[in-house]
């Protein structure tokens, strides 16, 4: 069991084959100036075994590790590259190691120019041990991935920005120069809908305004045909979120984002409790992975996508998380499809870089 200021066992794993590795690499060229020292020769062995058994462990507690933690904003493409460093450093050393085996097994280290080019690989594979653990680094000292306070003092930011909204009463969503933008359902938002969306498809059947508690909520019907209501400008890199109420809902709600047509956009789609994440292209749909969630009462549904790295939350938490290729850029919003209402009181994208 961890302590519970730590979600993961990925921080106690990551060190120690970064150490090995290191090390290993030390002891190899020490072995340059040391001739006939069979004891180095094994202790190499034995590092570098030892150290991709780490990386192993690392990479895969690692997965599990993107899944316990809330990545916002600029994190995300810092998250996605730091998993394809990974991999790429794992499979590195699983390839050099069995190479290190293969040459001590046929008594090629005793060449000169082969054992030079040993350490050579072996420099490299170290250059991007670093660049993977740089990346890990500013995951957490830049972005507070993982560190409780961020996360209490984010939430108490959105807090704090929703009441400046509610005390501003504006209707309108805010867009960013980057394509970002914000809505944060207040008076007028069912006249600001048709106003400043798009919509693809026909129009919603009904959008109208409640308050409840003190909060205002939009309440969205829309027919069997479906309708793309979409905002702000083309984005490649996405994080965005939607506080939603279905209860009273039969049919399908998704968050939309790299969307170019009918025919061509990335989803995470809901329907009743289940949770879906996929690509539509060429109006063949593919659904990389899915899910189950508890949709009773107000909860915030999820989306980021950076690179081929795709990622589907309730309340923070990981609900899917699946690989594809990468989709132009495209804009942002949700769909609509189906019987009963749809409340919601906030839909945010923003672009990340």
């Amino acid at each position: 069991m961890t302590p519970d200021w730590i979600p993961n066992i990925h921080p106690f794993i990551v060190h120690f084959p970064i150490a090995l590795l290191v090390v290993a690499v030390l002891v190899d060229v020490i072995r340059v100036f040391v001739k006939n020292q069979a004891w180095l020769q094994n202790m190499v062995l034995t590092l570098y075994a030892a150290g991709t058994v780490g990386l192993i462990a690392s990479f895969l507690s690692g997965r599990h590790a993107v899944d316990t933690v809330s990545v916002t904003g600029d994190a995300i493409p810092v998250v996605t590259s730091h998993e394809d460093w990974a991999l790429y450093t794992m499979i590195y050393f699983i390839a050099f190691t069995l190479l290190r085996i293969w040459t001590w097994w046929k008594n090629l280290e005793m060449k000169q120019p082969v054992f030079i080019g040993l350490i050579l690989l072996a420099f490299a594979g170290t250059g991007m041990l670093w660049y993977t653990g740089e990346l890990g680094a500013k995951l957490v000292y830049k972005h507070g991935v993982a560190v409780g306070e961020i996360g209490r003092l984010e939430q108490q930011i959105e807090l704090l920005q929703q009441d400046l909204a509610r005390f501003r009463e504006e209707a309108a969503p805010e867009l960013h120069d980057n394509g970002s933008w914000t809505w944060r359902i207040g008076p007028g938002a069912d006249r600001a809908l048709a106003e400043y969306f798009t919509v693809e498809g026909p129009e919603p059947d009904r959008a109208e305004l409640t308050q409840v508690d003190g909060r205002h909520q939009l309440l969205l019907e829309a027919g069997e045909e479906g309708s793309f209501l979409l905002f702000g400008d083309a984005i490649r890199n996405v994080d965005g979120r939607i506080e939603l109420n279905t209860e009273e809902f039969n049919g399908v709600f998704a968050l939309i984002h790299h969307y170019q047509d009918p025919e061509n956009y990335q989803y995470l789609r809901l329907v009743d409790s289940d949770v879906s994440q996929g690509q539509v292209r060429d109006g063949s749909d593919n659904v990389l992975g899915s899910g189950q969630i508890d949709t009773s009462g107000w909860f915030t549904l999820r989306v980021t996508a950076s690179g081929g790295h795709f990622y589907g939350y309730r309340n923070g938490q990981t609900i899917v998380h699946t690989h594809a290729g990468e989709m132009d850029p495209g804009r942002t919003g949700f769909l609509i499809r189906g019987g009963g209402t749809v409340r919601i009181m906030l839909v945010e994208f923003k672009s990340v870089e």
